[in-house]
């Protein structure tokens, strides 16, 4: 895949541009203190993956809530303390990937512009990471279908007045990252699978020496 063909580049946040693995250890004690909201959580994103909803945000509320016993509420009171709080305040630049900034700004010198695709709400994490010059930011909680279903990536080249298949996505896994390309007509790399360091992945998107 060379530069000339390249029109535009997508980007998995979590698990992709950081090491979601590491980063959750250091954060276990702040999270461990609902870990059935956050066990029942993590059960409804994988529940809701395929199904659309007008307003995800408030249907993981409510199916939290039935699977710990909460009013939804008081469920969403938890989750903002959790994963939509402690989880997002704890984002630092020396988290990222070693070679995603020098990745980004190979991209923007060629001119390629690029977005995050990620699955929840990511410009408060992508603020702590310190990577902008993002020419759209989505999230499929606020588009109203998790991946792998294609909207997400849909909305993304809808704002860059692209086909979705004109874009490359990158991603940490094949079923949601690697399924949501296929379903929009995209081409996909995935860590693990085409490339496992990011001077790799700036060699098969621009050409660059590994």
């Amino acid at each position: 895949m060379g530069s000339l063909s390249l029109r535009a580049v997508s980007f998995d946040l979590d698990g992709t541009l950081y090491d979601y693995d590491r980063h959750r250890v250091h954060l276990l004690p702040s999270l461990l203190r609902h870990p059935r909201v956050l066990l029942a959580y993590k059960d409804a994103v994988t529940a809701l993956r395929g199904q659309r909803s007008p307003n995800l945000r408030a249907e993981l509320d409510r199916r939290v809530g039935a699977a710990v016993g909460l009013p939804p509420e008081i469920a969403r009171q938890a989750l903002d303390r959790t994963v939509y709080g402690a989880w997002v305040s704890s984002f630092s630049p020396g988290i990222l990937r070693p070679g995603v900034k020098a990745l980004l700004d190979a991209l923007d010198r060629a001119g390629v512009p690029r977005v995050v695709v990620s699955d929840h709400p990511a410009e408060r994490k992508l603020q702590g990471l310190g990577l902008g010059g993002w020419a759209a930011v989505v999230d499929a909680e606020a588009v109203g279908a998790f991946k792998p279903l294609p909207d997400a990536l849909e909305a993304a080249a809808a704002k860059l007045a692209l086909p979705s298949s004109a874009i490359v996505h990158i991603g940490d896994r094949e079923d949601t990252d690697g399924g949501m390309a296929q379903a929009a007509g995209a081409t996909s790399l995935i860590l693990g699978r085409d490339f496992t360091r990011f001077d790799q992945l700036n060699a098969l998107l621009l050409g660059a020496k590994a």
